[in-house]
């Protein structure tokens, strides 16, 4: 299948080299770009730290040198992306944020400082609760980009709502006669009326169950390239 992959670079790569590894060919044309947000100051002291995302990961790696405190992740991915920016005591909650609000309400040695979106899914804050003090931090933000919909595809993978979001808004009518592959029901909502062929939703919020999505024996004989 030709598939297109509308989530953030330089994840986007990744995500194409596996689907690549299946038999597939992807075509890489994020529908929103990263963009570092001025440094708030100062720090305000915290015992651990959170991230949400690669992303998140990526641009805290560029603002902060320190890699002693504990980490917290929200999923697999995210935590790989940690250790390999040398965090060495990494945690993941193998989920959601509401999976990674239970694991730093067990196991947070104190503050918790959250480098992330100046508009996160989720408001880590509130699902933790008041035994755990979360501080988010905005230092990134995902701006729509205005990448011409490339053509012709068979499907189109969607990592997160804001990406669905933002084709809804400028490329619907790239919708009908394709599929859609959304990470979660949140990440679906904004296809759900567009036209698709299917719109298929992983099991897991993560891209793993992403790409169980694509198996034949699941998704049957796909539409010819519209």
């Amino acid at each position: 299948m030709r598939l297109w992959i509308t989530r953030t670079r330089p994840a986007a790569r990744d995500t194409a080299d596996r689907l690549a590894a299946l038999g597939h060919d992807p075509v890489i044309a994020p529908l929103l770009a990263v963009r570092v947000l001025a440094g708030e100051s100062p720090v305000p002291a915290h015992a651990a730290l959170a991230f949400t995302s690669r992303n998140a990961v990526a641009v805290w790696a560029g603002l902060s040198p320190h890699r002693p405190l504990p980490v917290f992740c929200v999923g697999d991915a995210t935590a790989d992306a940690a250790r390999a920016a040398g965090f060495t005591d990494v945690r993941s909650a193998s989920g959601d944020a509401r999976a990674l609000a239970a694991l730093i309400r067990k196991a947070a040695p104190g503050p918790v400082l959250v480098p992330g979106p100046a508009r996160p899914a989720a408001d880590l804050a509130a699902l933790v609760g008041p035994e755990v003090c979360v501080m988010p931090r905005a230092v990134y933000e995902t701006v729509e980009t205005d990448i011409a919909a490339p053509a012709p595809v068979d499907g189109i993978l969607f990592h997160s709502a804001r990406a669905a979001s933002a084709f809804a808004r400028r490329h619907a009518a790239s919708a009908p006669g394709r599929w859609a592959f959304a990470l979660s029901e949140a990440v679906a909502e904004p296809l759900q009326a567009l036209g698709f062929a299917e719109v298929r939703i992983a099991d897991r919020p993560d891209e793993d169950a992403l790409l169980d999505t694509l198996r034949p024996e699941t998704l049957g004989k796909p539409p010819g390239p519209v």
